[in-house]
């Protein structure tokens, strides 16, 4: 069932009661949950908080905690999947979910109140009618009719039972089983597609905003959110512009209320125009526009006709050489306020016609000055660069990016990212070089292999999906095929060495437009087509894991898939 006074129906409700935080792997889980914490003191209401990576880790802390806690709050996490399946609560526990996962499972929607979802119907699109998907007199048909046979079968026996199967029996169950394929076929429409809503974090901020205790770095939080979807390409273009223009509004409002004007302690949101460029502002010019990315798929920077065409660029925007390869904040003053500027004069002549993007710039004392997307780089390398950390200690790096004290923490951090970037483009050059992106028919595939260039990094689901979409639009950029835009990409890479897994990711075609991805579902089909049980624990079905010794059968299974 779906809340719709979060005010009264959550947060007040929640007042008083012990409660446990169950937040998924991700920045955007980190943002809603550190502006859900920030509310949770004024009502000084106790909480455990608990890391989720996956359908596994949701069991594991359920049943850690169920005998102490009765509230749950999950956020970008089991709005997906039937929760009372899963868990099978006693009457008294209440789920309270925030997932920005769609579509979100028709259990959830049409419960009696035990699950309770933190957002408005008008979010779930499409939401079949209960009465198409859910019957009430199915199960008492089911008894009625085990009864019914148990005591003919011992009287008359079955010659005589058929005789006794009046027409309006034969009628009902015909009618029924009619209804069964009908409602098969709904829910299949209905679940094809995987994608996401707005972010949860500004679920959370209209949320602090209704309680009025809302503030800059309240939305600083929803735009690192925002940003993230953005990205990553989990929304499209249209809602980005729509969710920032309203974020620009609260900008606005804040800035007027706050009475703070000493510019070493204040904090201060700008809404400014912004580069396709990874960390410009922590790197070198050349650097960064090498290794994003939007250029060097534009200018195929992996080629050495790319590499010259690089340097005619930076020649063509005045900027020496010498210049182009220090530190942005090292640069010549004058370089610096003019780099925007020249290098959109010269984005036609270069074909980087959609370079400038709208996004948000947060500014505290003099030398402090992170974009939102440099943020979001920032925590995805703390998050997903090492597979040797902990990740409860990762979260907490993560939530540490986010607060002013910890500079030095973010700093490291944007290193980290510059070395996935690198390690991204390398990757992308090699596929390239050694012609490993390969076709298959109705959909491209690439594979990592064990061994390669820093794999294991790719064995993170963000890291992945960045990766897969700069080697489809690096493929794109170079195929003579036609179709090439049109073919969904599939990647794989190792995932746990102990068990001899690996992790396949689905992504659409570049032409597609919107970011719904129905490569879940065929992966779905191609393991019941060779009737395989796959390991995945993921939230995101278009995440999929095997075996790697099946996985030559798999993509056998997917190659006929696509066929048809």
């Amino acid at each position: 069932m779906y809340v719709e006074n979060l005010k009264n129906d959550f947060y007040e409700f929640l007042s008083g009661k012990r409660i446990l935080l169950m937040v998924h792997y991700d920045i955007d889980s980190i943002c809603a949950c550190k502006i859900l914490q920030n509310l949770l003191k004024y009502k000084e209401i106790l909480y455990t908080l608990s890391v989720i990576r996956g359908i596994d880790d949701l069991k594991t802390a359920f049943q850690e905690n169920c005998n102490d806690v009765k509230y749950f709050v999950l956020i970008n996490c089991g709005g997906t999947i039937n929760l009372v399946d899963l868990f099978e609560p006693e009457d008294d526990v209440i789920f309270f979910i925030l997932d920005s996962h769609r579509p979100t499972h028709l259990d959830n929607i049409y419960s009696d109140g035990q699950v309770r979802l933190l957002w408005s119907p008008e979010e779930d699109s499409e939401v079949p009618e209960f009465n198409s998907v859910y019957r009430e007199d199915s199960d008492e048909e089911d008894r009625e009719e085990g009864v019914g046979e148990e005591e003919e079968d011992e009287i008359e026996g079955r010659a005589a039972k058929k005789r006794r199967l009046n027409e309006e029996a034969i009628l009902k169950r015909r009618e029924r089983r009619l209804w069964e394929e009908r409602r098969f076929d709904i829910i299949a429409e209905y679940s094809q597609y995987t994608y996401h809503a707005k972010a949860s974090a500004i679920a959370m901020f209209h949320l602090a905003w209704q309680l009025n205790k809302d503030d800059k770095e309240l939305l600083w939080l929803s735009i690192v959110a925002i940003t993230e979807q953005f990205l990553l390409g989990k929304i499209e273009n249209a809602q980005y512009v729509l969710t920032t223009g309203e974020l620009q509004a609260h900008s606005n409002r804040l800035k007027n209320r706050s009475n703070d004007s000493d510019i070493s302690t204040s904090l201060k949101i700008t809404y400014e125009k912004d580069l396709k460029l990874v960390l410009y502002r922590h790197w070198s010019v050349e650097s960064s526009l090498k290794y994003s990315t939007y250029t060097a798929c534009k200018m195929k920077l992996w080629s050495h006709r790319g590499s010259k065409k690089l340097y005619e660029l930076l020649a063509d925007m005045g900027l020496p050489l010498a210049q182009s390869q220090q530190a942005f904040e090292s640069m010549d003053l004058q370089l610096r306020k003019e780099f925007h500027e020249s290098l959109e004069k010269l984005s036609e002549k270069y074909n980087l016609d959609d370079l400038v993007f709208a996004s948000f710039v947060l500014q505290y004392g003099y030398r402090n000055k992170y974009c939102a997307s440099d943020m979001v780089y920032a925590m995805l390398a703390v998050l997903e660069s090492s597979p040797k950390e902990n990740p409860e200690e990762c979260f907490n790096l993560a939530l540490d990016c986010l607060s002013r004290g910890k500079k030095e923490v973010v700093n490291n951090a944007i290193e980290r990212a510059k070395i996935i970037t690198k390690t991204m483009f390398k990757t992308v050059q090699g596929a390239i070089d050694m012609k490993q992106i390969i076709t298959a028919g109705n959909f491209i595939y690439y594979i990592i292999q064990e061994g390669s260039l820093d794999w294991y990094m790719f064995s993170n689901q963000h890291i992945l999906l960045l990766l897969a979409q700069f080697i489809l639009r690096a493929y794109v950029s170079m195929s003579r095929n036609r179709k090439a835009p049109d073919l969904p990409l599939i990647i794989s890479a190792p995932k746990n060495l102990e068990l001899g897994t690996c992790i396949i990711l689905g992504i659409p075609p570049l032409r597609q437009s919107s970011p719904k991805n129905n490569l879940g579902r065929a992966f779905e089909e191609a393991a019941e087509n060779i009737n395989y049980e796959s390991l995945s624990d993921f939230f995101d079905t278009s995440y999929f894991e095997i075996y790697t010794k099946d996985r030559t059968r798999f993509f056998d299974a997917l190659t006929t898939l696509f066929d048809k």
